[in-house]
């Protein structure tokens, strides 16, 4: 399936523009690792929070740094897609990608749940007791679904097609 994606993207009006358009690749990277600064430095802490430390800090006031988070994201999701168009059949058949994709996608889930079973009992947590297990297990899974998300990324330019 990814490999028929790619094999769409090869050749778009985008490919071309990104394979045409020779400091963009540079740009992109730029981007990307500016993202993934803002992600990752808001999730280490609202996750280290939520996994029991930093209790001087209330579970809430993290919170404000959801949008850094979600930008840091965002700016990810684009520019990884740009990515993706810019050279479709090296990361449609790159096995570090692919485990990159999965773990994107776990971590996705577990904000989902994150959202749907924790926020919304945070409000009933005194900000000094510690925090409960399943809310540490979704700040460990958090953390690590993220680092590996960033370990297995930077391994796409050297692991081969699996």
């Amino acid at each position: 399936m990814l490999e028929s994606f790619a094999l769409s993207a090869l050749d778009s009006p985008l490919n071309q523009w990104i394979f045409e358009t020779y400091w963009l690749w540079p740009v992109m990277e730029i981007t990307h690792f500016i993202g993934l600064s803002l992600l990752m430095g808001g999730l280490i802490i609202i996750d280290l929070r939520l996994a029991g430390y930093f209790q001087v800090l209330d579970p809430a006031a993290t919170h404000k740094l959801v949008p850094l988070v979600l930008l840091g994201f965002g700016l990810n999701l684009l520019t990884g897609i740009l990515f993706f168009y810019g050279d479709p059949m090296r990361y449609s058949i790159n096995i570090g990608f692919q485990i990159k994709m999965v773990l994107v996608m776990l971590a996705g889930l577990n904000a989902l749940f994150y959202y749907w079973k924790i926020k919304p009992a945070m409000a009933g947590w005194d900000r000094n007791a510690d925090t409960p297990p399943v809310a540490k297990t979704v700040a460990y899974i958090s953390l690590t679904a993220w680092t590996a998300v960033l370990l297995f990324g930077r391994l796409i330019p050297y692991v081969g097609t699996g």
